[in-house]
């Protein structure tokens, strides 16, 4: 990879983000989340973000890890009458008010008492919902960002929250657990407040491209949950092997293995931004499976070795986030059901691979031929995952349009949704929408296909491919659109296909 194609590189994603490129108070509110869920619910029995400093017991990260799947999956059926529900102020203020007296209900639940039981039940449902809408709020925010943003800014976030949790740790514990608390109320309030998720602004007017939701969720679901199982088992043998607390092996490698991610990710996108999400894909597949094969013979407590533990699947999960906030951004598709049934099936792999984690721990002691069999297993599921499950071909296709099914949505998509009321008028296919707004804004045929292209999720390189022009060239079009339409960026041009604020076009813009 050349210096020059390094910076082509940079120069597409300075053209594709626009001029801002990362939104602090976006990084803030989406690291306060993750950070909450890294110190609540990072592995079962894991949180001691109790006031005395217990740990709380595994009932409780069951139960808000269902609530979490059940809120996450029912949302993507309700669709839009999900969304219609979080139009109302009340409902996007329950998500971060539910996830922080469901902290502090959980901050009491450490004592042998059924007053106290009672408190962790009701705490670890509502955290799992409050966090859920929480979750998905960010998920209708990234969905509204060009690629390149939620690129860099996610491993950035997952990163901070990796260093947020190592410094809340070894706080005292009543400190701890009011800090905990008090994370997804910040994140609520960037979320709701400054960022204004599920705005009526923000509402599509045009028809998604097609786009197969089964097949998606069949299978990242599937590899969610062999890769979770895996890790889970791994985790757990390799904990029990080295007589390693779970904080003592998370407190400094999570935040190192978030930091890998950083690398990787960005490192990917660098050297190679037409195929930056299977290079990310591969990275983690390949860390994941060196550090199960080699389990049976990691048996220091080495600081290298918990962040090989943990980097292999922190990597597949911003990998999960990033391919979601890309589908539907390309495709135009609801993030309720997008991210539901993603998220919803990482959530499920996470707590089937804790759940294994258990059954594992219960033959500790393990004799050699007992890791190598997890060894084995793991590996074996990994590569499974990653040949014949969720493939490389298969994050090809989900990342890239093809004009065959645009054509084919065009000539198939109904002129009105039927989840929409009948009063409401149609909303007009996502080509024929481009092309109202190319007349209108009297672009040039070649300009035209340009915007369409950029519009649809192709990068530079990609519509320099596709059209046998010179990235030079593109760059020129894209300028000229920009200027026609007066837009500053790839979210502004969407904004306008799809009727957001979208501004009179008269005979000046040239």
């Amino acid at each position: 990879m050349s210096l020059r194609s390094i910076a082509e590189n940079l120069q597409t994603y300075r053209d594709e983000a626009g001029s801002r490129p990362v939104a602090l108070d976006r990084v803030l509110g989406f690291t306060c989340i993750r950070a909450w869920v890294y110190l609540m619910f990072v592995g079962a029995a894991a949180s001691s973000m109790t006031w005395d400093g217990t740990p709380l017991p595994p009932l409780f990260y069951v139960v808000s890890t269902g609530s979490l799947c059940a809120t996450l999956f029912g949302s993507a059926l309700a669709g839009e009458r999900f969304v219609q529900l979080m139009l109302h102020p009340a409902a996007r203020v329950a998500g971060p008010a539910l996830t922080t007296v469901g902290t502090l209900l959980l901050a009491s639940s450490a004592a042998d008492t059924g007053a106290a039981l009672a408190c962790g039940v009701i705490g670890a449902a509502t955290t799992g919902l409050g966090s859920g809408i929480i979750d998905l709020g960010y998920g209708e925010l990234y969905r509204n960002e060009p690629p390149a943003r939620t690129t860099f800014e996610v491993p950035l976030a997952f990163f901070l929250a990796a260093v947020v949790f190592s410094l809340v740790i070894v706080l005292p514990p009543v400190a701890g657990c009011v800090t905990c608390a008090l994370l997804p109320a910040i994140s609520g309030w960037i979320l709701f407040a400054e960022q204004h998720a599920w705005s009526r602004k923000r509402r599509a007017t045009v028809l998604p491209i097609d786009f197969n939701l089964k097949s998606f969720a069949w299978r990242i679901g599937v590899c969610a949950c062999l890769v979770g199982v895996a890790d889970g088992m791994v985790r757990a043998a390799f904990l029990s092997s080295n007589n390693l607390s779970i904080h003592v092996f998370l407190q400094w490698p999570l935040a190192g293995a978030g930091l890998l991610t950083m690398v990787i990710v960005y490192a990917a996108a660098l050297l190679g931004s037409e195929a930056s999400a299977r290079t990310i894909y591969k990275a983690a597949i390949f860390v994941m499976a060196f550090f199960f094969m080699l389990l049976p013979v990691f048996t220091g407590a080495q600081d290298v070795e918990s962040v090989l533990a943990l980097a292999g699947y922190g990597t597949f999960n911003v990998l999960i986030w990033m391919l979601l906030a890309e589908i539907s951004s390309n495709y135009r598709l609801s993030s309720t059901e997008v991210f539901g049934i993603g998220w919803g099936m990482v959530t499920l792999g996470v707590l089937l691979g804790s759940l294994a984690g258990n059954v594992v721990d219960t033959f500790a002691p393990f004799t050699p031929q007992f890791l190598s069999l997890i060894a084995l297993f793991a590996t074996t599921a990994v590569l499974l995952s990653f040949l014949f499950v969720f493939r490389e071909s298969d994050l090809i296709e989900l990342t890239t349009l093809a004009d065959a099914d645009a054509q084919a949505s065009d000539a198939a998509a109904p002129t009105a949704p039927t989840s929409r009321s009948d009063e409401e008028p149609p909303r007009p296919r996502f080509q024929d929408r481009c092309l109202e707004v190319a007349a209108a804004f009297e672009l040039s045929p070649k300009e035209t296909e340009v915007m369409i292209l950029f519009a649809k999720g192709r990068s530079a390189a990609r519509i320099q491919e596709e059209l046998f022009i010179s990235k030079g060239t593109v760059s020129t079009h894209l300028r000229h659109i920009y200027q026609k339409m007066d837009v500053h960026s790839k979210q502004e041009l969407l904004d306008v296909i799809e009727d957001r604020d979208r501004p009179a076009p008269g005979p000046s813009r040239f």
